[in-house]
Parts: structure tokens; sequence; C-alpha cells
């Protein structure tokens, strides 16, 4: 039983950083924050996530602390990069887009 939840805390440490650090990206109030606060915040929750299920696999002795740490950082600079690719758009294009919609919809009322 142990050994199956080593390997499903060594699943989960590879794909929950990057499906929390989308979620919170895509999904979160998160995502209506500047881009640099936005990009420090989810990669810090990305590297929180890593954290809560690499702790469990040190302290049943299967990762050292030195795979810790380097699991933790490679999470947090995938959040980050996963933070920045989700805002593609610049908000002046975004701004535009808007201004157009309206006018679209001003000129189908008259």
């Amino acid at each position: 039983m142990t050994e199956f939840l080593d390997d499903l805390f060594g699943l989960a440490i590879f794909f929950a950083p990057s499906i929390a650090a989308f979620a919170l990206a895509a999904f979160s109030p998160l995502r209506h924050r500047r881009q640099p606060a936005r990009l420090f915040i989810i990669g810090a929750a990305s590297g929180a996530v890593a954290a809560f299920f690499s702790i469990s696999l040190m302290l049943r002795g299967r990762i050292s602390s030195r795979a810790f740490l380097l699991i933790v950082a490679i999470s947090i600079v995938s959040g980050a990069l996963i933070s920045f690719l989700t805002s593609s758009e610049t908000i002046s294009q975004k701004k535009r887009d808007e201004v157009a919609r309206k006018n679209d919809e001003q000129s189908w009322r008259a």
C-alpha cells in the first residue's frame, strides 16, 4: 500500500503543480491582476503544491533534500511560465477589441 502511495505522490509531483498553475491563471480572479504580480503569485502557488507532495516523499526517505529543492524550483519556474503563456494578449489589444465590439452592437441597434 505504501508503494502505491509513493508512486501516486511521484506522479502528482509532476502533474499537480502545472494543473494548479493553469487553473489559477485561467479561472481565478488572479487573471485580472497585472502580469508581474500574477507571475510571482502563480509561481509561488505552483511551488507550494509541489512542496506539499514532495515533503511527503522526503519524509518517507524516497527523495533527498536536494531533489526536494530542485522539484520546488522547477515547479516555481514552470508555474510562472504557464502564467506568462496564458496571457498572450496585451491590454491595448483587449481594449481595442472591446471598443470594436461596442461599436458593432451600437450599429446593429440603429
